[in-house]
């Protein structure tokens, strides 16, 4: 937040879509982004921050071709083409978090798109119709969690003259469904090794090694989840669901490995600062603009041990097979299927963190994930998990009602205690 501020507070002023696309301003970035008054609370931020800026500039400055992609797509799979994966809803966020997301989604409304559609959505399609997203040589998008991506990439892809290819998620995972999710997979490859300029063999030996890297970060993951379950441990969820875009964006570069190296190795030397707090578990995303939430929930002496986005959902993936690997990885998520799947995942989740209580924070215009709260809050509350469920926007803050959130939060923690 401190960077995005400083950047913020610098360039408001004289913000347009030539912004992004100058050296100048990227080196003014890189510079605030080293400066010892940037002091990100884990050492492992850094290595995510230099990441993310760095992919960023280049899409922006044309380094390499440009792919966009929605949450489930597999990073694996476009970085082990030669190409920059960019996540528009990852853009959002930090959109949200400078304080612009309201220029930006009112830009959409008078494109004529829906205020009941999702913020996330309507932000990233204001920044594209103002000039301010890099321009994407490739929409690439998975058809879960939701409809929103896929719509919205599809305007996206006649806006700049893009291509839109969609890997299409089977409901159910025979066999012979993942086949042709892994087809897919391969075809979208071979096209990225076409804007890439890379040969077969090439990308063949870029893909593997992708794969190693995710590979690595899947076990310092694996780490990190288990020292979490842990009574107290020092990494809260309102700092940990900043590595959502780490899970989405850098799997398979050494960057990725290396930022859940450095968390597992630090979260083991600070150790656990013992039992006594209450234990939460946190369900969807977080405004990205506020943060009174949670202070209350320190105030009262709680801590999110867990999140729903937070976790690895799958395997090792398998070199030998990168494209069955990876369509396994996509396919095997708690997002794909019926709601009934996610609800049992979550449960589980409460079970393995031994939470006291669950939040599900109700995003406007997410419709799968409203839509499955009630189905979420039945089965947690089937094992004994009380849940509070509060309604807001992650993106817009002006539907962010602080007042009344923290009334219903208060009392919710209070019962808790009781």
């Amino acid at each position: 937040m401190g960077l995005v501020e400083d950047v913020r507070d610098r360039y408001i002023e004289k913000l347009s879509p030539g912004t992004f696309r100058s050296r100048v301003f990227w080196k003014t970035v890189e510079t605030l982004a080293r400066s010892p008054l940037n002091r990100p609370q884990w050492k492992a931020d850094r290595v995510s921050l230099s990441y993310f800026i760095r992919a960023t500039r280049d899409a922006y400055l044309r380094r390499a071709p440009v792919v966009w992609s929605n949450l489930l797509v597999p990073s694996e799979l476009i970085l082990g083409s030669g190409c920059i994966p960019f996540y528009p809803e990852m853009a959002a966020a930090v959109v949200a978090s400078a304080g612009l997301a309201p220029r930006f989604i009112d830009r959409a409304g008078e494109e004529g798109f829906s205020s009941d559609a999702c913020s996330y959505h309507r932000c990233v399609l204001g920044c594209a119709l103002d000039g301010f997203l890099p321009e994407p040589d490739l929409l690439l998008t998975v058809n879960y969690p939701c409809d929103s991506a896929p719509l919205s990439f599809s305007f996206a892809s006649d806006l700049y003259g893009a291509p839109h290819r969609v890997l299409d998620v089977p409901l159910h995972e025979d066999r012979e469904s993942l086949g042709v999710l892994a087809e897919q997979m391969e075809e979208a490859a071979a096209f990225m090794l076409s804007l890439s300029g890379l040969t077969a063999e090439e990308g063949g030996d870029k893909l593997r090694e992708a794969l190693g890297f995710s590979n690595l970060a899947l076990r310092h993951m694996r780490r990190v989840e288990e020292l979490r379950k842990r009574d107290d441990c020092t990494l809260d969820g309102k700092d940990a669901m900043g590595g959502i875009s780490v899970l989405a964006g850098s799997m398979g570069s050494r960057e990725g490995a290396e930022y859940y190296r450095l968390l597992a190795d630090e979260l083991e030397e600070r150790g656990c600062a013992g039992g006594g707090a209450i234990r939460l578990m946190w369900m969807h995303l977080k405004p990205w603009y506020a943060q009174g939430i949670f202070d209350a929930l320190e105030r009262h002496g709680a801590r999110l041990v867990c999140e729903e986005y937070t976790h690895a959902t799958w395997e090792e993936l398998n070199a030998a097979e990168p494209y069955a690997s990876l369509a396994q990885k996509v396919a095997g998520h708690f997002l794909v299927g019926p709601a009934e799947r996610r609800a049992r995942h979550l449960a589980r989740l409460a079970q393995d963190y031994r939470v006291d209580g669950a939040i599900h924070y109700n995003h406007w215009g997410c419709r799968q994930s409203c839509g499955g709260a009630m189905l979420v809050k039945e089965a947690l509350q089937g094992i004994g998990v009380p849940v509070l469920t509060i309604d807001g926007d992650c993106v817009d803050e002006r539907e962010y009602q602080e007042g009344q959130l923290s009334t219903r939060l208060e009392a919710f923690l209070e019962s808790l205690k009781a």
